[in-house]
Parts: structure tokens; C-alpha cells; sequence
């Protein structure tokens, strides 16, 4: 047995705690003596007097590094029973396997002395509560505190050096592949390689990982993802890319052949207990750049210039950053600085216009806003300059858009045809291994046949998500189309005025040749002087006057004019119908109403010449007349006349039920209703209704939609009665007008 005059009764009555402990799970494989080794310290603890129900062995933090306690469990549960008194020796193949952490260590001993608990190591045993051999505890403490940083800068030194060389090996990003020297190539599959080329190759293109993204996603195309750990570790698998993949694609200098050690950096944040923090470093802050170290996808110009692209998109005004273009009115947002204090200026969409306004020392210090002015005035004479600078190159640039559309469109089909040949080789394979089975062994091969089920299912819903593709994308132009393009070509504000050019587009335009526009304006002169700076470095001087106040609420000219020219042979109703026909909208972008149009002739002071209320003349200029002056001059009642208009006799006009009635009473139809004019071949209401198997009501629907002519003819001395002619041809003056409140008939027969 082995003792010591250390080791009091009292302490073999408690338990003995075994603490095992190594750094790196490659430790706990390679280095299996030194697991032994500290497995047999229970046999030594027995040889000291414990007994073997007392031996309690810790071996939670296998592979685990003692630098800090925050992951180590078994650690905080010796702790824990030291300080319940429940511990008699605690015993480590060396302190270094306790702590390597000065304050751990020092606060084992301390809690050590304070229970009275002994530390054994293969040198001996020791008392905390001794002060020598605290000293010589605390000495070694300190001593493998030191080694542990001076083996970590051993490490790091050999570290960085290889590093500086581009010779660390380090986790690769999708579309390398690391070869059996430890050298670098491209990804061997070609749809790894089209995938990850269409990143960068479109987002030069939309400037915007969003829309690259959504250009993957409208096209149902995928991208491939490299499963790093675990049973298909090296494997690919294809997913819908999300915006992280896309903007860790983009911000990766692999991809432009460049080794970067150093792009991140941890910090220790303060806290119970202190978390650890990495930062990602600015590029130029990174320890270690080694260029043209990998095969590259794209150059470190054009990554630096996707990377600052991309900071640019960010909507931080603080930093001066344009902000990716959005959706919206205001051509000239994140663009336009303010000419008097030189801050950015933003843009409000409020109820009225939208505006450009300063308020950088408004929101910060309380101060009156520097400067606003309408986007309507600046957006057009900055328009007007990027329209006469691009004039030139218009043709030109529009047949490479064209060849980079047909590109595009070839990309996506290839994309796609790489991906059908992905599948087709997985169903062969399938059908392959279920033909190499052996048919007497069933379990086997009926899960090989629904492998090959299901790689046959997975053809089917890509070929039909293909069909689908094709038949809802763009087809590419026929030559024809192209020369028509090449004639719109040449008329560049055409486009960009037409419909289907979106806010977002002319943004993108305009970007690609200015980068700032500069506004100062001047309130008492009712004028704007803008300086556009040109991506070149040339800058050009503007003059815009500012539109006199409230115009934005006046109706346009062009309106009015036809307003007072509708206004000689229409009334209110009919001229508001007229220009909602012609998508014509007031100020407020609201629809013209008789209401709107009434109101606008009496602020303008256009007169009508078709009165509809009630004081007016007894004719109007559209040659309608009231219900009064046509009974008068047929000599019948004015219900007569009204209950002709229901039923289509006489063509009519009622702006709304209950208003005043208007009917049509040429010299034509005077003579078909009071019976002067009988043309031979008319057929009555009775024999119609016999002949075509109809109601009276739907007859006169038929005379109401102007298929049959109504005549009023004698019939006896007094008597009267309808006949009805085809309405093949008809004269200009029988030909009723629609009168939409008169569709119906309730109260008549």
C-alpha cells in the first residue's frame, strides 16, 4: 500500500475523485497511452487506502481543452463536490489536466484548502492548506499555464508561415476540389461549375444578390451545396439558394483564386461567463492576402468591385452608401447629395408629391430643414442629360443586351440540361444495381426497385418543370424582331418612357454612368441648380426651374382643351365617360365623374352646350330635346313618350334614375310615330311573338337593342298599333343611343 502522512483517516472516509482529461478528440485517438495511464490512477487511489466503492472516475471533458472552464462539465462537477465537502483527494496524472487557466487552478486550491481535500499528481501527494506545497502547487499551475501559450505560439508560428506561402489547407467553398497532393482545381462536374459561374456572371449584370436570387428562383435553377460532416460528408445536393449562399459566394476571395488567412477576429466579451465574439475584419485589415493561389472564377478587380457593390446596396447614409435601387418613384434615391451642407438626401413619399429633402441637422440637432425640392423637377432634367450622353452608343448597346439575353437564355437551358442528365444517370445507375441483384434475394431488391421508382418520379416532375419553364419564358427573337428592336434602338427615350420599363430599371441605368448628382436650390428664383457627376469623372452643369406653386393640382392643358371641345356636343356624364375611355385620370388620380367634369367647367368657365337640368332649353346641341318639348310636338302625354323610351322606340339620355329624360326626335322619327310614314313588309307584335316563340317583354328587348324598328300605325278609326321592320338598314336619325337607365321597364307593359 501506499501512504503518506498526508493522507488522515478522515480523508479515506470521503471519496477519491480521478480526473481524466485530453485536449483534442485526434488525442483521444492517437494517443491512447496517455487515456491509460490516467485510468490507472483508480488503482492507485485503492493502493492508498481507498476502497473501490469510493473511486469515482470524471471522464466527461475527454477532448476538451483545459485553456477555460465554460464547456467543461466533469470540471464543474469536481468543483462542485469539493465544495460540498464530499471529497477526500483529487488525483491527475499532472495539475495540467485539472487547468491550464491560472484563475481555475488557483480557485481549485483555494477551495481545496478551505475543505481540507488533498491533490495528488504522479510526483506526490499535496496539502493546499501547507504552504509549501500551495507554493509548489501555484508554481506548477503557472508553469503549464505558460506552456500552453508558448506551445499555441509554436503552433501559430508554424501556422503562419505556411499561410503566408498559400500552402494551409483550409476548408475550400463549393466548386474546388482539393486533388491527392494537396493542390486545388476546379470542380469536376460541369454543373457545379455553369452554377456558381451564373452567380457571379449575374450579379454583374442586376448589381443585387436579391434579384440574383430571384433570377434562380424564376428560372427554378439550384445550387450546389457541399455537406462538410457526417455519413455523406464530400457529397453534393442541390437546393433553392438563399441570399446567405449567394452573398457568402460573392464575398469569398476564393472564387477570385486569392488565399485569405485572417478575415475574421475573436474577441472576449465581458461577461458570467465571458462569451467569445468573431468579428469579421474589413478587407483591409486582413493579416494575410496571397493572390492567384486557386484556379479563379472571376478577377480581384471584379471581386473588390462585387464587394463594394454590395456595401453600396446597404441603406446606411451614415457610411455614404447609395442603397441597392428599389421600387419607387424617385429616380435620383441614394444618388443625390444636398448642394448646401452636402448630406445625403432622402426622399418622402407622402400624400402630396414626391419630394427630395435634407434633413441630416434636422433630425440630429433640432435645426430647420436645409433644403427640398420636387422629384418630378430634378429626376427630368437629370433624365434629359443621361438620354442625350447615351444617345450615341443606343444601337450598340441595345444588340449586346440582345446578345446578352440570347446568352442568358442558353445558360439557363444548359443549367437545366445538366441537370435532367444528373437524373437520368441516378435512374440507370438505379436500374443497374436492381438488375445486378439476385432476384431470390427480395428484401434487397425491392428497395433497390423503389430507388428506381423513385429516380424514374424525380424525371418526371423535372421534365415536366422544364416543359413548363419553356413554355412561360421568353422565346428568343426572330430575326425580324431583331431588326425591329434595332429600329426602337434608335429612339432611346421611347423606352425609357414606355410602360414596361419599371422605376427599378432606369435606376439601374442610370447608375452604370453617374455617381452623384448635387442639388442646390434657390427659393426666391424658383430654380434648381444640379451638377451631375459622371462615372468617368466629368461633371456637367443643370438649371431646372421649379413649377409655380400648386400647379401639381392644376388639370393639364391638354385635359381642358378637350374638355371645352367635348363640352360643344355632350353633356357632363357623356364627357367623364369619354375620358375614362381614354384612361384620362384628374390630379389626384382620381376618375373623371359628371361631378368633376361640372366642377371643372365652372372653375374654367366653359359653358355646355347640352344642358341636362331642368331650366334648360328646351333643346340641346347633341339635338336631343326634353320630355316636354317632344309630347308637345307629337301632341301625346309625356308618360307616352317616357314609356316609348323604355322600350326603344325613340333613342333617349338620362344621366341617372330619377334625373331629367332627353329623347331624339328627328323628322324621321316624327314621321315613324305619328303614322305618316307606313313602309310596306312591317310585321305586328303579335305575329313576331307567334313567329319566334317570345314574350311581348323580350319583343320589345329586341326593339330595346335596336334588332327590330318600331312603327306606329293606323288601325281602325281611333285605334293604333306597332309594326316592326328588321333592322337591317336604319336611318342616322332612328338609331337610338344607349340610354342605361331606361334598360328596364318595371311599371309598363
Amino acid at each position: 500500500m501506499i501512504t503518506s502522512p498526508k493522507i488522515e483517516p478522515r480523508h479515506l472516509r470521503l471519496r477519491a475523485l480521478v480526473y481524466v482529461r485530453q485536449s483534442t478528440p485526434q488525442q483521444l485517438q492517437h494517443n491512447q497511452e496517455s487515456t491509460r495511464r490516467q485510468y490507472q490512477l483508480a488503482e492507485r487511489a485503492q493502493q492508498m487506502g481507498w476502497p473501490a466503492a469510493q473511486v469515482l472516475v470524471i471522464d466527461d471533458d475527454r477532448g476538451l481543452s483545459g485553456a477555460s472552464s465554460d464547456q467543461r462539465g466533469g470540471f464543474q462537477r469536481l468543483v462542485a463536490s469539493i465544495g460540498l465537502g464530499e471529497v477526500g483527494i483529487v488525483l491527475v496524472t499532472e495539475v495540467s489536466r485539472l487547468s491550464r487557466c491560472n484563475s481555475d487552478w488557483h480557485r481549485v486550491i483555494e477551495l481545496c484548502a478551505v475543505f481540507a481535500t488533498l491533490i495528488a499528481d504522479e510526483d506526490g501527494v499535496y496539502d493546499p492548506r501547507d504552504p509549501n506545497d500551495r507554493l509548489l502547487l501555484g508554481v506548477k499551475g503557472t508553469l503549464f499555464a505558460a506552456e500552453l501559450h508558448i506551445l499555441q505560439a509554436r503552433m501559430r508560428g508554424g501556422l503562419i508561415n505556411k499561410a503566408q506561402r498559400g500552402a494551409l489547407a483550409v476548408t475550400l467553398p463549393i466548386g474546388f476540389r482539393r486533388t491527392a497532393k494537396g493542390g486545388v482545381m476546379f470542380d469536376p462536374d460541369e454543373a457545379v461549375r455553369l452554377a456558381i459561374a451564373a452567380v457571379f456572371e449575374r450579379f454583374g449584370v442586376l448589381r443585387n444578390a436579391r434579384a440574383v436570387q430571384r433570377h434562380f428562383l424564376t428560372n427554378g435553377l439550384k445550387l450546389p451545396r457541399l455537406i462538410q460532416s457526417g455519413p455523406e460528408a464530400g457529397h453534393i445536393v442541390w437546393v433553392r439558394p438563399s441570399y446567405q449562399m449567394l452573398h457568402r459566394m460573392l464575398v469569398n476571395p476564393a472564387y477570385a483564386g486569392t488565399f485569405v488567412y485572417g478575415r475574421t477576429k475573436r474577441e472576449v466579451m465581458p461577461g458570467d461567463p465571458p462569451a467569445v465574439v468573431d468579428r469579421r475584419l474589413a478587407p483591409e485589415a486582413w493579416d494575410i492576402v496571397v493572390p492567384d493561389v486557386y484556379p479563379a472564377y472571376l478577377s480581384f478587380d471584379a471581386y473588390r468591385a462585387n464587394c463594394r457593390q454590395l456595401a453600396d446596396n446597404r441603406y446606411n447614409f451614415a457610411q455614404k452608401r447609395r442603397g441597392a435601387p428599389r421600387d419607387g418613384s424617385a429616380l435620383l434615391a441614394g444618388l443625390i447629395r444636398c448642394g448646401r451642407c452636402g448630406r445625403q438626401m432622402g426622399v418622402g413619399y407622402g400624400q402630396g408629391a414626391p419630394r427630395y429633402h435634407c434633413r441630416g441637422a434636422q433630425n440630429a440637432y433640432g435645426e430647420p430643414q436645409c433644403q427640398s425640392v420636387a422629384v418630378r423637377d430634378v429626376d427630368q432634367a437629370v433624365s434629359g442629360a443621361f438620354l442625350d450622353a447615351v444617345q450615341p452608343a443606343g444601337i450598340e448597346t441595345m444588340l449586346v443586351a440582345l446578345e446578352r439575353l440570347e446568352d442568358e437564355r442558353r445558360a439557363i437551358d444548359r443549367q437545366w440540361q445538366l441537370r435532367l442528365g444528373r437524373a437520368r444517370y441516378d435512374a440507370r445507375l438505379a436500374q443497374r444495381q436492381y438488375d445486378a441483384v439476385d432476384p431470390e434475394n427480395r428484401l434487397v431488391a425491392r428497395t433497390l426497385e423503389q430507388r428506381w421508382d423513385a429516380a424514374l418520379a424525380a424525371i418526371e416532375a423535372l421534365e415536366a418543370e422544364y416543359g413548363l419553364l419553356q413554355r412561360t419564358a421568353l422565346a428568343p427573337l426572330s430575326a425580324a424582331e431583331i431588326a425591329e428592336v434595332r429600329d426602337l434602338a434608335t429612339d432611346l427615350p421611347v423606352l425609357w418612357h414606355a410602360d414596361t420599363t419599371t422605376a427599378v430599371d432606369r435606376k439601374r441605368l442610370l447608375r452604370l454612368v453617374i455617381a452623384g448628382v448635387t442639388a442646390t436650390v434657390d427659393r426666391q428664383e424658383r430654380r434648381v441648380a444640379v451638377e451631375i457627376l459622371w462615372s468617368g469623372g466629368a461633371t456637367t452643369q443643370l438649371e431646372a426651374y421649379l413649377r409655380p406653386l400648386g400647379q401639381h393640382l392644376q388639370t393639364a392643358a391638354d385635359v381642358l382643351i378637350l374638355i371645352r371641345d367635348l363640352a360643344r356636343a355632350h353633356p357632363d356624364h357623356a364627357i367623364a365617360a369619354q375620358l375614362h375611355a381614354r384612361g384620362l385620370r384628374t390630379r389626384q388620380d382620381k376618375p373623371w365623374t359628371y361631378a368633376r367634369v361640372a366642377s371643372m367647367r365652372r372653375q374654367h368657365g366653359i359653358t355646355t352646350a347640352c344642358p341636362i337640368d331642368t331650366r334648360a332649353p328646351a333643346g340641346r346641341a347633341d339635338g336631343l330635346v326634353s320630355l316636354r318639348a317632344a309630347a308637345e310636338r307629337l301632341g301625346l302625354a309625356q308618360a307616352t313618350i317616357r314609356i316609348w323610351a323604355h322600350r326603344g322606340v325613340v333613342s333617349c339620355d338620362q344621366r341617372c334614375a330619377g334625373s331629367k329624360l332627353w329623347v331624339r326626335l328627328t323628322d324621321a322619327d316624327i314621321a315613324r310615330l305619328d303614322g305618316s310614314e307606313t313602309p310596306s313588309g312591317l310585321t305586328g307584335l303579335a305575329a313576331v311573338m307567334e313567329q319566334d316563340q317570345i314574350t311581348r317583354a323580350e319583343v320589345w328587348d329586341r326593339v330595346r337593342a335596336g334588332r327590330y324598328i318600331a312603327y306606329r300605325v293606323r288601325h281602325g278609326l281611333e285605334g293604333w298599333q306597332w309594326g316592326l321592320r328588321p333592322a337591317t338598314s336604319r336611318a342616322s336619325g332612328g338609331t337610338p343611343p344607349d340610354c342605361p337607365q331606361l334598360q328596364k321597364e318595371p311599371h309598363y307593359e
